[in-house]
């Protein structure tokens, strides 16, 4: 599948920002089931490009002059194979080992680590466990919009039994971590099969007895497929979320993002190419 993306984001501040830095994870690689043909970023000044510790192409973007208004745009086109190599990748980069402690998001507590022993022990050796767990966590933790914010822990959105995408990835991880298993956070985007629209979304990756990374859509319970384009991977959100920073002055923010896909129109190259 070709995803066409464009994703706008904007701020607004009730005060003029004196200062600002923030850590973009906007850019897509090739490989892991896909091809980046082409992916651009418009920004208000100029991008620093760099790589992190997981491989995720960032770009730093630092404003020293005052302003109340912030607009940053990526654009681009990215190729997704619908076959096995969507959903299962050899290691790369970090040891698997990295992704076996948990965070403050994927803490299990003694709730996850019982659904962990019940879902994955019993079947050691089994790739079906992972399945069940998927299964598990989806009808424990219903999808709610708005249910839980970015702060929210595995522990928590699983108590209440409620959450979005990114709380059934924590979940997720926090059980297969808490019997050492290996398991990433992926952030990136859904061909919903809106037209004109895709989702920002979250997954995860698990790592199997057959020495490879498997990776499921808890939200959706399924492996990936031509409709997901990575974007990053991390030990949870706050190490793969699309944007993160600080500022100072500002006042109140007002955030405003948009996602869509097009397979229909070519949109006119521009702004800054991924390095």
């Amino acid at each position: 599948m070709r995803f066409e993306i464009l994703h706008k984001t904007q701020y607004d501040y009730e005060d003029p920002v004196s200062y600002l830095i923030q850590l973009l994870r906007v850019t897509p690689s090739s490989g892991s089931g896909q091809n980046v043909v082409n992916w651009g970023i418009n920004a208000p000044t100029v991008l620093q490009p760099q790589t992190d510790a997981f491989g995720n192409r960032t770009h730093i973007m630092t404003l020293t002059a005052p302003t109340q208004h912030l607009e940053v745009t990526v654009q681009g086109l990215v190729e997704v194979a619908d076959d096995a190599s969507s959903h299962r990748f050899a290691p790369e980069g970090l040891s698997p080992l990295a992704f076996t402690l948990p965070t403050r998001y994927t803490q299990a507590d003694e709730a996850l680590t019982e659904l962990a022993h019940r879902m994955l022990k019993a079947q050691t050796g089994h790739e079906q466990r992972f399945f069940d767990l998927m299964n598990a966590v989806y009808e424990r933790i219903a999808y709610v919009t708005n249910s839980t914010d970015v702060n929210t822990t595995a522990a928590q959105s699983y108590a209440q039994g409620a959450g979005v995408c990114q709380d059934h990835a924590h979940a997720f991880i926090a059980c297969a971590r808490a019997l050492g298993i290996p398991a990433r956070y992926v952030s990136g985007y859904l061909n919903t099969g809106d037209i004109g629209h895709v989702a920002s979304h979250a997954w995860v990756d698990v790592y199997t007895d057959r020495h490879e990374w498997l990776s499921l859509d808890i939200t959706h319970q399924c492996v990936t497929d031509g409709r997901h384009c990575r974007l990053a991977i991390g030990h949870d959100y706050d190490t793969a979320a699309p944007v993160r920073g600080s500022r100072f002055g500002g006042g109140r923010e007002s955030l405003d993002a948009h996602v869509y896909v097009s397979a229909q129109e070519q949109f006119a190259p521009w702004g800054e190419a991924a390095q």
